[in-house]
């Protein structure tokens, strides 16, 4: 009898431990298949990006990086950050981040800079893919809902021409797009920024979790 409850007793532990075995591997399926998401802040260190007076764009592209990167956590989504200090980070290593990581979205968060002008823009490559056009807008749409000063749209290329590229644009290898979130130059935008940057975070996040739901809906219908 004592040799039957010893056999059943470490039958049980085996069973147990497969269980919990099962779990682990079940949860790291899980987690392997989550979609990852690149989060830019530019600029960084020495750096720093555009200036008016002691405001700092390496600054306000951080804080807003952050808080992005919380808001799609809270959805269970990977997301891999190219600086979540006061460092500064090459372009080129910003890129390469993302592509190793094989990141299936990028967004750079930049702040804009002019003696005149206001409002909020999203930049895309110039080959204007439909995939980065579509995150673009998505995420636009959505910080249009919160409280900015003027939308000034989806634009290709660069300021320079539409023919030419931003660096992180052009060398990263997913869906990739770079917002301007308001001028740094212009106190109104600065002032919504500061007001608003929580929404203004959950916003570019909403924009592209709705894309990462529309690229699964499409792998989905691709494998049918």
């Amino acid at each position: 009898m004592k040799v039957v409850m010893k056999k059943r007793k470490a039958l049980l532990i085996l069973l147990t431990l497969l269980v919990i075995s099962v779990g682990l591997v079940i949860n790291v399926m899980i987690a392997n298949n989550r979609p990852i998401v690149c989060i830019d802040a530019g600029h960084g260190g020495t750096d720093v990006g555009a200036v008016l007076k002691d405001r700092y764009e390496k600054d306000d592209t951080l804080k807003v990086a952050k808080l992005v990167e919380r808001e799609l956590k809270k959805q269970k989504i990977k997301v891999i950050m190219t600086r979540k200090k006061d460092k500064t980070i090459s372009l080129e290593d910003r890129c390469r981040i993302a592509n190793q990581k094989k990141a299936d979205m990028f967004v750079s968060i930049h702040r804009n800079s002019a003696t005149s002008g206001n409002g909020i823009e999203i930049w895309v490559n110039s080959k204007k893919d439909d995939k980065e056009i579509e995150l673009a807008n998505s995420i636009l749409q959505k910080i249009e809902k919160t409280n900015i000063s003027n939308n000034r749209g989806v634009k290709y290329g660069t300021i320079g021409g539409e023919d030419t590229d931003y660096y992180v644009l052009k060398n990263t290898q997913m869906p990739s797009c770079l917002i301007e979130l308001g001028f740094i130059t212009n106190q109104k935008d600065n002032d919504l920024l500061d007001k608003n940057i929580k929404n203004y975070a959950k916003a570019i996040a909403d924009g592209i979790i709705e894309q990462l739901n529309q690229l699964e809906e499409n792998d989905s219908s691709a494998g049918e």
